[in-house]
């Protein structure tokens, strides 16, 4: 058995061994000038000609042939160099897997001016410029420079083998790192982004005086790549808030997940998973999808996965689980101690083997990563978890700045938000908020989010606050404030608007409050006695949001108006569906015709929760099927059904169904063992 788990454990890591390097060029192709160039400090006396070289090779058919001219044009010196930039303007490279920067290079002709004259490697960092950049300009960029002192070497094959690093000043030692020196490019935020580069550069430059002297070499380069797998940590909880690079979590059987402000070790918070049991089997859970992918490849075989949990008595085994694909599957099985009580836990990574069958992870790009309930699942049960990360990540608490300036621009029924980035963030996202009052506080009282408008990506400052009113147009004054949260989840103060903004707003539909049809409500098809109840309309040609996996064609294809209302006993609902082809036969409930109808039954405010909502404030997800009712969150389980007076649901003359019914508050609230909800 533990011969047996060795081998697998090997193939595990093996799979992303298999590209142990990344080829950056390898020289066998002319430079493309669209995506490349050649730059000097004075034009008409310094330059580079680049050719193919096919007799002085390292690797492959040909090298690259760096013919040089340089002159002490300038009171610093001068430069001659040629840039390669990405070929995607959107795009940039990722270099920070790898540890090291690898180039071969053969210095044919010796510089003409000795010790006087050396070779700088560049990276042009992007991570705090808006894309696309208007021009491939290395001015625009952090400008990282590595120096290289080669150009005096006699004849031969050598590799220069260049750290990943910033080390500052010391990089004019030769050969050890990168340092943004000032001298060219932007400030940015300082920080050398490996994931942000969005072009190299190969510089040769000379010293100081400017004696106007020109000077000549020779270098062959070849085999350009990257190479020397890092541990590079992997942050799903930092004990605040999930990083914004993972987005929102998936979940599954009827899991819930939510943040639980100071629910966590001496005051953070905590992640808070509230188990289903959909499928009445115990398997339930949630994780996130990783997009793009983390690279684990240099720490699988070092790190583990590290957290804190805190749970009862009613949690049994759970599962671990990473993936890279529909054939790429690992897990770890443990079971917690549950006595309500934080512990820590720490995993190996090397220990986690293949399940479901699957036989191809790959640690160089996971794309999902998940915890569950392998057949333990108890519906309503807690699980707690703090501080989930691999390796031993540095943990960012310093809030950013504020967004400034915030601009209201009013559209029709809409107000436009606009404000600028943070200046050197990198992978933040910004936050709408609005209010009826000035704003000082986002997390105060009467401060809500703009619909969809928390995490809105960097880059796209503007974000449309639709305005909406109970049945009528009117019209709503409301202030307004962004924040930026940072890539480690840290929300910076507000940016926030002196005077309000008045603009007009479209009346929509609600839930009436009042019996129906005076009190003489049938369930019977016949909606007469709701003529003075405003619908709620979806209408593709109104703008109706259409489902991503769905096809709707037109009005004619699928059209609903629906209608709500409330009294002190009953929640009484209808719909009026158009649909062309009507087909309840389905296995599963979700794929028949039928409305779902999401209600969360409280006052909310702020925020939106995420998670499902229980006790005082519950939620529920109905589903009208041809016949009956299901709570689909809670197992599926029938709330109402068509032989009861209070539920009809027939078809409809030329096209399409009718549903009609009502449902006690109080059978509503027996469902979970909620509060009853009183209108």
């Amino acid at each position: 058995m533990n011969k047996w788990l060795l081998s697998l454990l090997v193939v595990v890591a093996f799979s992303g061994l298999l590209n142990a390097q990344f080829v950056f060029d390898r020289f066998e192709v002319h430079p493309d000038s669209t995506y490349s160039g050649v730059y000097a400090s004075v034009n008409d006396t310094s330059r580079v000609v680049l050719t193919l070289e096919n007799s002085i090779v390292h690797e492959g058919s040909t090298a690259l042939r760096y013919d040089w001219r340089v002159q002490r044009g300038e009171s610093w010196g001068g430069f001659a160099k040629y840039e390669m930039w990405h070929p995607d303007s959107m795009g940039v490279w990722n270099f920070s897997p790898y540890e090291n920067l690898s180039i071969w290079y053969y210095n044919d002709v010796p510089s003409s001016d000795p010790s006087r004259i050396h070779l700088r490697i560049q990276f042009f960092d992007v991570s705090d410029v808006a894309l696309p950049m208007p021009s491939y300009d290395a001015g625009q960029t952090e400008l990282w420079y590595s120096f290289e002192y080669v150009l005096d070497d006699p004849q031969g094959w050598n590799q220069i083998l260049l750290p990943l690093e910033d080390v500052g000043a010391a990089a004019t030692n030769g050969s050890n790192g990168f340092w943004r020196t000032g001298w060219s490019g932007i400030t940015g935020n300082d920080h050398l982004d490996l994931d942000q580069v969005k072009g190299i550069g190969l510089e040769i430059s000379i010293d100081a005086p400017q004696d106007f002297s020109v000077h000549t070499g020779q270098i062959i380069f070849d085999y350009l790549t990257f190479e020397g797998y890092r541990p590079l940590p992997f942050i799903v909880f930092n004990g605040s808030i999930f990083p914004t690079r993972l987005g929102s979590p998936f979940t599954w059987g009827q899991s819930s997940v939510s943040v639980v402000e100071g629910g966590g070790i001496e005051g953070t918070n905590a992640i808070r998973w509230v188990q289903g049991d959909e499928w009445g089997n115990g398997y339930t859970g949630w994780g996130f999808n990783v997009d793009p992918p983390q690279f684990m490849l240099g720490g699988w075989m070092s790190d583990s996965m590290k957290f804190a949990m805190k749970t009862g008595s009613s949690t049994g085994e759970l599962r671990l689980q990473f993936e890279s694909g529909a054939n790429g599957k690992v897990g770890y099985n443990f079971t917690p101690i549950t006595d309500n009580q934080w512990h820590d836990y720490a995993f190996p990574l090397r220990d986690f083997v293949y399940v479901e069958g699957t036989t191809d992870f790959d640690t160089s790009a996971v794309t999902v990563v998940q915890i569950l309930a392998e057949g333990t699942g108890v519906a309503g049960n807690e699980v707690f978890i703090d501080y989930w990360w691999t390796g031993n990540p540095p943990i960012d608490i310093i809030p950013p700045l504020a967004p400034s300036p915030v601009f209201v621009v009013q559209e029709t029924k809409s107000n436009l938000v606009t404000w600028i980035d943070v200046a050197g963030e990198t992978g933040e996202t910004y936050n709408v908020y609005y209010s009826k009052n000035p704003i000082s506080d986002v997390k105060a009282e009467g401060v809500d989010v703009v619909d969809y408008g928390i995490g809105r990506p960097e880059n796209e400052q503007a974000w449309s606050h639709l305005l909406f009113s109970p049945l009528a147009d009117s019209s709503l004054t409301y202030y307004y404030a962004v924040t930026c949260v940072d890539a480690a989840g840290n929300e910076g103060p507000a940016a926030t608007i002196a005077s309000p903004v008045t603009n007009t707003s479209k009346g929509i539909g609600t839930m009436a409050l009042g019996q129906v049809g005076a009190g003489n409500f049938a369930a019977d098809g016949n909606l007469s006695e709701w003529s003075g109840v405003k619908e709620l309309r979806m209408f593709p040609s109104e703008g109706a949001h259409i489902v991503t996996n769905t096809t709707v064609s037109g009005d004619g294809d699928l059209a609903v108006k629906a209608y709500l209302a409330a009294d002190n006993d009953y929640f009484y609902f209808a719909f009026d569906i158009d649909d062309d082809v009507l087909d309840t036969t389905a296995a599963n409930s979700y794929e028949k015709d039928s409305p779902d109808l999401f209600l969360g039954l409280f006052n909310f405010h702020g925020a939106p929760p995420g998670a499902y909502g229980r006790d005082d404030k519950p939620h529920y997800h109905f589903r009208f099927l041809h016949d009956r009712v299901i709570e689909d969150n809670l197992s599926s389980v029938t709330v109402i059904t068509t032989a009861s007076a209070d539920y009809y649901w027939g078809t409809k003359f030329p096209i399409g169904y009718v549903i009609e019914g009502r449902i006690s508050w109080a059978d509503i609230a027996a469902l979970a063992g909620d509060e009853v909800f009183v209108p």
